[in-house]
């Protein structure tokens, strides 16, 4: 295999194959209420169920994340995203046919979620590898074209929705999902200049052994005259050696998967605000975000066609958020935190809006560009507040535990929405309760001192023997969110 270079070359080949991928995988999670509206009003499916499809889904997504480092070790990200992409598509024709809660739970949440669960690891390993000193560009660049989807697709949408109903639709969107395999083919695996030395030297090294091979089979007759009695001494303290090892190895066990899963990071407490915070309003952002359509539909009273094109317009300001707001932030000098706290203001004061005048379809359009803004913001700034807290070695831990909490807040409280819209008999409570849940993070942060409205940036106390809290730039790399 031909050597690979970083930043350069077939890189961008491999930002191509990835936005392939995200445009392909992810219309049908980023479109979930406007696919799934009208069959889950058929089948008579109550909003407390609909929030639990939903937040099942991410939470068996978020769970994979504990696996994905072995199986990134295991395997290249090219068979991963295929094996990724295929679970994708079967999904989706699987749901296609689902006519009940429990067929739409195994197709959606579990078949699904465990291919989208597998499939962002490996594209973001497959950005991070090609990238070191351009990776702020190609994740950029990448989440940028990423979302143009939710420009276009609502409109396909609803002119598939009507020539076809759900399961045509459905099946339509496998199709597009099996894109997905051009995407995965231009992921090559990179192969760098010391991989293949190496190589080089283990086959020299292999022909200096076969050719020392007599020598060897000397040395072998000359240790079998060693002495009987010191050999069942060093027979003896070999024996007692490995059990000492072995009751040590039983001792230390629980604190080895402590080292190894980082586990100390939870005796951090602000780490364990920014976590819970981004862990609960994340629930709630999705939770609107993904069932808009409705909203839409009982709060505002809106067609299917004007509904497809306010979340156009939404989408659409979404990448403007996404391309303007980090600039502003770069010269402003705002922190991630900052930015994530003014998103979720920006987002709450956007449904505030909706729930008061959400009748007037004016309103109904100035509300979609609020929460696009709020909703870009949110979706570049979120993925480096943790990189932005800890140091780089520590990372990995850090992310994984936080996925594990998102998926757990999930399931846990995304329900809660649903079964406050059964209880009211309306969206508005729902909507207040969202609302509710992404201050609680601003709040949380603010008592935590982990924000403050007064300046642009908080200067966190260092302790030398806790090194959570070190800023480097270089963490700044992880791929956002950009379902």
């Amino acid at each position: 295999m031909t050597r690979c270079e970083a930043d350069r070359g077939w890189a961008w080949m491999v930002v191509l194959g990835v936005t392939i991928i995200n445009l392909s995988v992810l219309p049908i999670q980023q479109c979930y209420g406007l696919i799934f509206g009208k069959r889950f009003t058929s089948l008579g499916i109550s909003a407390t169920q609909t929030s639990l499809i939903l937040h099942l889904n991410g939470t068996i997504c978020c769970s994979l994340g504990l696996i994905s480092g072995p199986m990134m070790k295991k395997f290249s990200f090219r068979k991963v995203a295929f094996f990724g992409s295929f679970t994708v598509v079967i999904g989706i024709c699987t749901t296609a046919f689902a006519l009940s809660l429990p067929t739409i739970i195994v197709g959606y949440c579990v078949i699904i979620g465990i291919g989208q669960g597998i499939n962002y690891p490996a594209t973001s390993l497959a950005l991070n590898t090609y990238f070191r000193k351009k990776r702020n560009i190609a994740m950029g660049l990448c989440v940028t074209l990423t979302g143009l989807g939710p420009i276009l697709m609502p409109l396909l949408i609803v002119k598939l929705l009507d020539a076809y109903a759900t399961t045509g639709t459905l099946l339509i969107f496998a199709g597009i999902a099996a894109n997905s395999f051009v995407g995965v083919c231009l992921l090559r695996p990179f192969v760098n200049k010391d991989n293949i030395t190496t190589e080089d030297y283990d086959v020299k090294n292999t022909t200096v052994s076969n050719e020392n091979e007599s020598d060897v089979e000397k040395y072998v007759v000359e240790c079998q005259l060693l002495n009987n009695q010191e050999q069942i001494k060093k027979q003896e303290n070999l024996e007692k050696f490995f059990k000492e090892a072995k009751t040590k190895k039983k001792r230390s066990f629980f604190q080895k998967i402590s080292a190894n899963l980082d586990l100390m990071l939870l005796q951090d407490l602000r780490y364990i605000l920014v976590v819970i915070g981004m862990g609960i309003s994340l629930v709630a952002e999705t939770n609107f975000n993904a069932l808009m359509p409705f909203v839409l539909e009982k709060v505002s009273g809106l067609e299917i066609k004007e509904i497809a094109t306010i979340m156009s317009i939404q989408a659409a300001f979404d990448i403007a958020g996404r391309l303007c707001i980090p600039l502003l932030a770069q010269k402003a000098q705002w922190t991630p935190r900052y930015l994530y706290v003014i998103s979720l203001i920006g987002s709450t004061f956007g449904r505030m809006i909706l729930c008061i005048w959400g009748d007037d379809y004016l309103i109904v359009i100035l509300v979609a560009v609020i929460v696009g803004v709020a909703k870009g913001t949110k979706a570049v700034f979120q993925a480096l507040i943790i990189p932005d807290y800890v140091p780089l070695e520590r990372l990995p831990a850090a992310s994984g535990i936080q996925m594990v909490c998102n998926g757990i807040l999930s399931i846990s409280l995304g329900p809660i929405i649903g079964m406050v819209h059964d209880l009211t008999g309306s969206y508005i409570g729902s909507l207040h309760f969202t609302s509710a849940m992404s201050m609680f993070c601003v709040f949380l942060w603010l008592l935590g001192g982990l924000w403050s409205p007064l300046g642009n940036r908080v200067k966190v106390k260092k302790n030398g023997d806790t090194p959570n809290e070190k800023c480097s730039s270089e963490n700044q790399n992880e791929s956002p969110d950009i379902r």
